[in-house]
């Protein structure tokens, strides 16, 4: 099932929650791919595919879901346009064995300039805040490569905390 964007409940939220954080514009569209980049250069698991980077930035300033995101999503930013402090995306989507919806968080990420701040916390509030607006419960996960254990501390003062991710790279995929 899909969305419309009539019928999202993404609408409720559209304006800035949360003093620090504001919803993305077109004007951020550039700064939102560079911080993808940025951000996988520290966490990425997978070759990076740019278009697919556009494309999702691009649906969720626009509201409008795409053959490839056909979820609605919006992104949340700290930071004039240009010069973006931090960011994150949230998307609606279904977990495999329901039609329910919840609220998935993408990334959050702060630029390494800006993080002995409170954007990564504001962050994570105004997913908080938009998750009840919506209503949809809020999935939030931590892939990091680098300060792992201070992000989790970080997490759990701000959310329960419900598992945890491992990953195991087979010895073919460890040289490319």
């Amino acid at each position: 099932m899909m969305l419309s964007q009539e019928q999202s409940p993404v609408a409720p939220v559209r304006g800035a929650i949360t003093h620090a954080v504001r919803k993305a514009g077109p004007q951020d569209e550039d700064a939102l791919i560079e911080q993808c980049h940025l951000l996988h250069s520290e966490n990425g698991l997978f070759k990076i595919d740019s278009g697919l980077v556009r494309d999702l930035v691009h649906c969720s300033i626009h509201g409008s879901p795409s053959q490839t995101f056909p979820h609605l999503a919006m992104i949340g930013v700290i930071g004039e346009p240009g010069q973006l402090q931090g960011s994150i995306c949230l998307r609606i989507a279904q977990v495999y064995y329901s039609r329910e919806f919840l609220l998935e968080e993408l990334w959050n990420f702060v630029h390494p300039d800006f993080r002995k701040s409170n954007n990564a916390r504001n962050l994570i509030r105004y997913a908080k805040q938009c998750a009840d607006a919506l209503p949809l419960p809020l999935f939030i996960s931590i892939v990091s490569n680098t300060r792992t254990e201070a992000k989790v501390r970080l997490y759990e003062r701000e959310l329960k905390k419900m598992g945890a991710y491992f990953v195991y790279t087979p010895e073919a995929l460890r040289t490319q």
